[in-house]
């Protein structure tokens, strides 16, 4: 017997509305893991790297499409539309348990250097390693 055209949508929509969901969940989980990362010790340490290299701001901001929280410190600037602003930053992946470390030297020629990392695999080692190379 043929199923009709609205039994399939409804189905089709309910998996996804469940996936949805589930997405939404497992973002939310990643989010808390992050934050309390971030607050915990993250944070700290780029201060303290900040301090030490001098002229930058310590920032965070939260959610975006790709990435629940992200933090660093910047030269003077605005990173986002100057090509000149060197930056060290820890940006937290969404959906995944992936933490993208990037840095920056000055200057506009200076290429971004980018590390990816389970989350569970950054510590103070690997952090302060980052921040120092």
């Amino acid at each position: 017997m043929a199923r009709s055209w609205l039994e399939v949508t409804t189905g089709e929509v309910q998996s996804r509305i469940g996936a949805s969901e589930r997405l939404a969940e497992r973002r939310e989980a990643i989010a808390d893991q992050a934050w309390s990362a971030i607050e915990g010790w993250v944070a700290q340490a780029f201060q303290a790297a900040g301090e030490r290299i001098g002229r930058r701001e310590f920032r965070v901001a939260g959610d975006s499409e790709y990435a629940v929280a992200r933090c660093g410190i910047y030269a003077p600037g605005a990173v986002e539309h100057d090509p000149r602003v060197a930056f060290h930053e820890a940006e937290f992946d969404a959906y995944q348990p992936l933490v993208v470390l990037r840095r920056k030297a000055d200057g506009a020629g200076a290429p971004v250097e980018s590390r990816t990392l389970r989350v569970s695999a950054l510590d103070e080692t690997a952090l302060n390693d980052f921040l120092n190379g």
